[in-house]
Formats: structure tokens, sequence, C-alpha cells
């Protein structure tokens, strides 16, 4: 019948002494979520503190400009970020399609340089930057860093159809489908997904050029990884899914849901191109980033604050 010998921990002790640890760490880890959602709440307000007055009248300047001095101009659609309310001041595009009707123009190439010319004698001076051309697109860049991205487009009948990919001939699109798919998802996801987007493109525009994902590209990846999520809807839980997500559907080309093209990355190459691989780990590491995060000072990083 012997005794316990000496000092030290009993058993009940020790098994509460760990408990007591964990109840500790658990309530320093909701402290440190706490934090971390309500800064990414701030940069949410400081995305959607955009001044909608001044992107609307630079989008009337153009229209006015190429209303003027394009033959066959039609009218502005909005087809992109502002339509589906995921524009990030700053960080992301703010694409509209400008509709050509009747049969002009037969190239695309030809219409966006006209475009473009155009519009650097009305608009290169004071806020405008450049005026850049592209194989689909006219960019206009404004010195506080917004990038309007113009989408020359013809219209026959019922049929919008904007440049192929290799910028030669034309392809049909749904520009209004893809915005109805997004606030689909959004609404069975009560309202997290096109936080989630914005608060993406944000990270993401952080990287490198050649690692960042189009805003389109960062929708339609949203779209897919929520159709069926079941995790939680807290601003950090969203957005570390959406970004896992990401790191391993860019790794195949994504199909464009709205019939629009085969697949909208096709820039980027085949399953696995070693674009995508760099994209795949550029994400992976932001996503590994908010995982070993233990401050609100590690989130800022990611976001370039």
């Amino acid at each position: 019948m012997g005794g316990s010998g000496g000092g030290g921990y009993g058993t009940h002790d020790v098994n509460t002494e760990a408990l007591r640890q964990q109840v500790r760490r658990d309530l320093q880890r909701q402290e440190f979520l706490v934090e971390v959602n309500r800064y990414l709440g701030d940069q949410l307000s400081e995305f959607n503190d955009r001044d909608t007055d001044a992107v609307g009248s630079r989008l009337d300047q153009i229209a006015s400009a190429l209303g003027d001095e394009v033959e066959g101009f039609d009218r502005l659609l909005f087809g992109g970020s502002i339509a589906k309310h995921t524009y990030v001041d700053g960080l992301s595009d703010v694409d509209a399609l400008v509709i050509v009707g009747g049969d002009r123009p037969g190239d695309p190439g030809e219409l966006i340089a006209r475009f473009a010319q155009t519009l650097e004698r009305a608009l290169l001076r004071g806020t405008v930057t450049s005026v850049t051309p592209g194989a689909l697109a006219v960019t206009v860049t404004y010195a506080d860093g917004v990038e309007i991205q113009l989408l020359p487009a013809r219209q026959r009948g019922g049929t919008v159809s904007i440049a192929s990919e290799d910028g030669r001939g034309w392809r049909d699109i749904r520009p209004r489908k893809f915005a109805e798919k997004l606030t689909e998802v959004n609404g069975a996801n009560n309202g997290a997904v096109v936080p989630a987007i914005k608060l993406a493109k944000g990270a993401i525009g952080q990287l490198p050029d050649r690692d960042r994902l189009t805003g389109y590209h960062i929708e339609a990846i949203a779209v897919d990884a929520f159709r069926s999520y079941e995790g939680s809807v807290s601003r950090d839980g969203v957005l570390r899914h959406l970004l896992d997500h990401a790191a391993t559907a860019v790794l195949r080309p994504t199909g464009d849901i709205t019939g629009q093209s085969v697949h909208l990355d096709d820039h980027l190459g085949p399953a696995n191109s070693p674009d995508r691989q760099r994209i795949s780990a550029s994400l992976g590491r932001i996503v590994s980033k908010m995982d070993s995060a233990t401050s609100v000072e590690d989130y800022k990083e990611i976001f370039g604050d």
C-alpha cells in the first residue's frame, strides 16, 4: 500500500492544467479571429468606398469621345466588375463593352486600334497617363491607378460579339449571364461570396503582375468554389476557401460558365503548365501565410499594409 511519493502533479491536477491551457489557447484564437475579421471588414470598407461619381464621369467622357469620332458607336454596357459589384478601387479594372451597331467592322483589331487613337487624342492629358490597345480591349490608365478596359463589341440582332482571343475574329458572348450566376451563388451563401472576391482581389493585387489572376478569372473560380460550400461564412473563412480553391483550380483551364468560350484562361496554357504552376504556388503561399498568421500584422502584410 505505497503512497504517491513526493510532490508534483497528480493525474487529476495534470488533466486540469492541460484543460486550462487549452481553454486559454481557444480564447486567444477567438480573440485573434475577431481582430482579423475586424481588419478584413476595414479592408472591405476601403474597397467599397470608391468614388462612384468619378468613375461614372470618366465613362461619360469616354462615351462622349467615342460617340463623336467612331462611326457606328452605340452605347457603353457594363459587363464586368461594376455590374457584378466586385470592383476594387485601385486594384481592379472597370471593364465595359462598347457596342457598335450595324455591320461594321469586319476586323476587331482595326476597331481596337481606332478606339485607341480616338481616346489618345481626346483623353491623353491631365489625369490619364496612357491609352493602350491590346488583342481584346483598349486600356485607359489613370494617374490614381484605376484602369478602365473597353472591349469593343458588335451587335447583330440579339447577339453580342467581342474579339476572339487571337484578335482576328469574333466570338459571341452573354454579358449578363455571368452576373446572374454570381448573384445566385452569392445569395446562396448569405452574401459572403462578393466580399470574398473583393478581398481576394486585394490580396492577389500584391503579387507580381505575371502571378495575378484577372478579375473575371477570380470571379469564375469563386462561382465554382461556392457552388456547394458548407464552411464558415466569416470573412477569413470564405477568403481562405476561395484562395485555396483557386490555387488548385488554376492548374487546369477554367471553363466559362456562361458558354462564352471553351475556356477563359487559354493564355495560361494547358493543364499544369509552368504559368499555371507558378500562379498556383503564389496563391498557395497566401493561404500558408493566413494559416500561420498569429497577429493582425501578418494579415496586413498579405494586403500590403
